[in-house]
């Protein structure tokens, strides 16, 4: 067996080891895992990151590169993020080391999102923007909305994990804060079930 063939049975196996749909799949991929391990001698090998790649993703605003980091976390372990490389060759996008599994997921739900968030901004806050008449008014005015505004939108879209949430203290509020907390209220959550099942099926 090639080292090619060898390294992509790796890989599908041991996707089928950690999300097999039932325990016995599970069960039965690591018996054929172990047995290739020896049969190969590969004891030690980093099983981990035989199916990882470099996977780029292009965004327009920091909302997009806040929105792509949000999903990473939500839809996979998370890990990605931290060795997340931005503006590569000085071109606006992210640079993540994936699976293709992992990659599948996070392409199709951070594409849907970033159209249906850039539609909710377009609509809470573009109009309140625009009523400013200086362009330094308007740049500080975007900079104010934007924190607000995205974390509004992962409420809504529940993008966030058992826990995240903290409650609200109204009372510690500026005025200014508690009106845009206010105009936030008619954000729309996207609403995004995962498409992808892993595909996998082990080979006898």
């Amino acid at each position: 067996m090639q080292n090619t063939d060898l390294k992509n049975k790796l890989a599908k196996i041991y996707e089928l080891v950690k999300r097999g749909s039932t325990a016995g799949e599970q069960a039965a991929a690591k018996n054929q895992l172990d047995k290739l391990i020896e049969k190969y001698n590969l004891q030690g090998i980093d099983l981990e990151n035989l199916n990882v790649n470099e996977y780029r993703f292009k965004y327009k605003t920091e909302l997009d590169v806040w929105l792509l980091g949000r999903i990473v976390l939500v839809f996979t372990d998370g890990k990605a993020w931290d060795n997340a490389v931005k503006d590569v060759w000085k071109v606006r996008e992210v640079e993540l080391h994936l699976t293709y599994l992992d990659w599948v997921t996070i392409e199709t739900a951070y594409q849907y999102f970033k159209k249906h968030m850039a539609e909710q901004w377009k609509i809470v806050c573009a109009g309140e923007i625009r009523r400013k008449r200086k362009a330094s008014t308007r740049k500080k005015r975007l900079q104010e909305l934007k924190e607000p505004f995205f974390s509004r939108y992962v409420v809504a879209s529940k993008l966030y994990k058992d826990g995240e949430l903290k409650p609200v203290t109204y009372s510690d509020m500026t005025d200014k804060e508690y009106k845009d907390r206010l105009l936030m209220e008619d954000i729309e959550g996207g609403s995004y079930k995962r498409q992808v099942t892993n595909g996998l099926y082990l080979e006898v």
